[in-house]
């Protein structure tokens, strides 16, 4: 079975390391290389003294990119993520083997919608939020929610919070490969006439997972311009085509 649905991406951004600027962007997008793994953050001095403490690394990448997409409006947020801020719930079992207090702090900014809170604190925004976490197909389920979220209310955007990083050397045994250090942030609304729109697509056949990541090449697929993106996730065939 095949569905596809329509829309139009009204602003986006993305960080990984090392690309911090258009610039960098482009040039990795000419390229065929992965994106970089490095131990960097996000310059994220615009936020609160209080929230930069809370954050994890995986906070900060997620809150600069959902911040750099500059609207009037107050869109609802879908986050989606395959683990989450996992760095801050070992770092709770790690005090629980030693029978050591939990923080709860540390409690509350581990549970997968945290970073989604967070960000509604720091934009106060109340509209609402819906957290993802999908495995492989993250991003894919991500914005499916997003969509889904759209044809609820085509008046509203909606915002796609897309974030990952490796696992602590901890899980290493877990890690899937080809994950990258990066988030992207999509701002999504229904197309007008005239408007450039994308279509994506999911067949429900069972497939061979493409190897690696879906994200990447799907920034590559923003950035070059590029007509169709094609990935393979374990619950079947992903595509998004562009029209315009």
């Amino acid at each position: 079975m095949e569905t596809r649905v329509s829309f139009t991406v009204q602003r986006w951004s993305a960080w990984a390391p090392s690309l911090d600027s258009p610039e960098a962007w482009r040039l990795w997008a000419d390229g065929d290389t992965d994106l970089p793994v490095e131990e960097a953050v996000p310059d994220v001095r615009d936020l609160p003294t209080g929230l930069r403490r809370r954050l994890s690394r995986l906070g900060k990448i997620a809150l600069r990119v959902a911040m750099d997409i500059e609207t009037e409006e107050t869109p609802r947020v879908v986050f989606s993520s395959r683990n989450g801020n996992v760095t801050e719930m070992l770092s709770l079992l790690k005090s629980l083997a030693v029978e050591e207090p939990i923080s709860p702090t540390g409690f509350g900014m581990s549970v997968h919608n945290s970073l989604a809170g967070m960000l509604s604190i720091v934009s106060k925004n109340r509209a609402s939020q819906t957290a993802i976490a999908a495995g492989g197909e993250s991003l894919c389920l991500g914005l499916i929610e997003a969509l889904t979220c759209l044809k609820e209310d085509p008046s509203v955007p909606v915002l796609l919070l897309h974030a990952d990083e490796t696992l602590p050397d901890f899980y290493a045994p877990f890690q899937d490969t080809g994950v990258p250090v990066c988030a992207l942030a999509l701002l999504i609304g229904v197309a007008e006439e005239g408007e450039e729109a994308y279509s994506l697509g999911f067949s429900g056949t069972e497939t061979r997972s493409a190897p690696g990541d879906p994200l990447k090449n799907f920034i590559r697929f923003l950035l070059r311009g590029e007509a169709d993106w094609n990935w393979s996730g374990a619950q079947g065939d992903w595509w998004c085509r562009r029209h315009a």
